[in-house]
């Protein structure tokens, strides 16, 4: 009577692998949910005014409409091309 069958011990073996592997599922779920939102508030709490637009509102960083350099596709396919000649060697 002393000894416990091994068919008990398999299944509070599996009953804490599964309640483990469930709160750690959990807490993944919720760390995803919650670092995204941390990091904007972060990002926004940060952010400098750097203008004032022609309505009196001030403009961040995070706003500021500044202009991409147009793409040089000629240097790119220089590039390109002597990259390929290269590899053909």
């Amino acid at each position: 009577m002393g000894a416990i069958p091994i068919a008990v011990i398999v299944v509070i073996t599996l009953a804490l692998v599964l309640g483990l592997g469930l709160l750690i599922f959990s807490l993944m779920r919720r760390s995803q949910e919650a670092v995204p939102r941390i990091a904007d508030g972060d990002a926004a709490h940060h952010d400098r005014v750097v203008a004032v637009d022609d309505e009196g509102r001030p403009v961040t960083e995070s706003e500021e409409g500044g202009e991409t350099a147009p793409r040089d596709d000629a240097a790119f396919d220089a590039a390109l091309k002597e990259e390929l000649k290269d590899l053909g060697r």
